[in-house]
């Protein structure tokens, strides 16, 4: 394994309501340097060496707890949408969160989308009160520490309205474009090349730190979001541009569906256990009869399970079910969005179920 490989895997490192919290390792050694940072910062005030560090570590954790919630607001407001949150992972640079499906409307992404920001504002409001708190009371430590978290909060905050994809503003904007007729592709690409105009003036922003005012922890890190900012634009414009071209029949994966006369009881029993997807195709002799998607289970109580057939619980197929092999990758991505169950079937010429593509995506 390369040693930047090693640095992108990733450790877990809670649950939170149903929802694994992961972080690669690269953040672990950037708590450990803004800890230092800060304690180094403090130490003048504090006098203490071993208080410093604690000082520093406590409120770097806060800041990174911060950061989860601006996420976790992301997957409140996705889950009030009927998404399925996947996971939460922080990163050196922040956080993201990844969706089994995209929203299916410009305003459900409009919504996900100012979740986040919007909690770093609150959450930058909470600490100027308690900094007031703690100045009242003498703690000008404290204080001093808690307008450092009220300032990375409301910074965070505005950093993340800037209108480039993937930052939470570009998502606004590609929610204003999807809402006003541009295609969600044609959005995204715009959105992306606004993100990497915004990642090449962070990067020059920081280099003018280190050149002209000579603050190199700044502009350090400055370039190294832009870096970081420009890669995940250029990712997901570099995604876009394969799915135009591949074929779904490049990508299909073998289609674990379900018989229509199978009981739900039975389902849950002796499929679910070895395949946990979020939705299944129903097929019988390759036939494709609709999509069981598993959030719909929960209209139907366990005790009815042994008398519910798969045929009863699935949605009836539909042409934004199903593609042929030829479908581009982005044609079929558009429709698992569109038809609320985040898969498309793959039939061939004979109209025979050969395959199925799942879509997911990231906040």
């Amino acid at each position: 394994m390369a040693f930047g490989d090693y640095f992108k895997r990733q450790a877990v490192l809670g649950n939170v309501s149903g929802i694994p919290v992961r972080a690669d390792y690269r953040w672990f050694f950037v708590v450990g340097l803004m800890s230092a940072v800060t304690a180094v910062s403090v130490n003048s005030l504090v006098l203490n060496i071993a208080g410093s560090v604690v000082l520093g570590l406590a409120t770097t954790l806060v800041f990174f707890a911060s950061i989860f919630l601006h996420e976790f607001a992301h997957a409140i407001a996705a889950r009030w949408e009927k998404l399925e949150v996947v996971e939460i992972v922080l990163h050196p640079f922040g956080g993201l969160t990844r969706f089994a499906h995209p929203p299916e409307t410009p305003r459900a992404e409009f919504r996900i989308a100012i979740a986040g920001p919007a909690a770093s504002f609150l959450l930058s409001l909470f600490f100027v009160g308690v900094m007031t708190a703690a100045n009242a009371g003498g703690l000008d430590i404290l204080a001093i520490l808690l307008f450092l978290l009220a300032l990375s909060n409301f910074l965070l905050a505005v950093f993340n309205l800037f209108p480039g994809y993937p930052l939470d503003g570009g998502r606004v904007l590609r929610a204003y474009l999807w809402k006003n007729g541009k295609d969600l592709t044609e959005a995204t690409i715009l959105t992306g090349k606004c993100g990497q105009i915004i990642a090449v003036g962070l990067i020059v922003l920081g280099i003018l730190f280190l050149i002209i005012y000579r603050e190199p922890f700044t502009g350090f890190w400055a370039v190294l979001a832009g870096l970081f900012l420009y890669d995940s634009a250029k990712s997901i414009l570099r995604d876009i541009e394969a799915a135009r071209t591949i074929h779904v029949g490049d990508v299909m994966e073998l289609p674990i569906n379900l018989d229509p006369g199978l009981t739900v009881m039975e389902f849950v029993d002796s499929v679910l256990p070895m395949h946990r997807q979020a939705v299944f195709p129903v097929a019988k002799d390759k036939q494709l009869f609709g999509m069981l998607v598993i959030e719909d289970l929960k209209r139907f109580g366990r005790s009815v399970w042994n008398q519910t057939l798969i045929r009863d619980a699935m949605r009836p197929v539909t042409t934004e079910q199903f593609v042929e092999t030829t479908t581009t990758v982005a044609e079929a991505n558009q429709l698992a969005a569109a038809n609320g169950c985040g898969a498309v079937g793959v039939i061939d010429q004979a109209g025979r179920l050969v395959g199925v593509v799942t879509l997911q995506t990231k906040k």
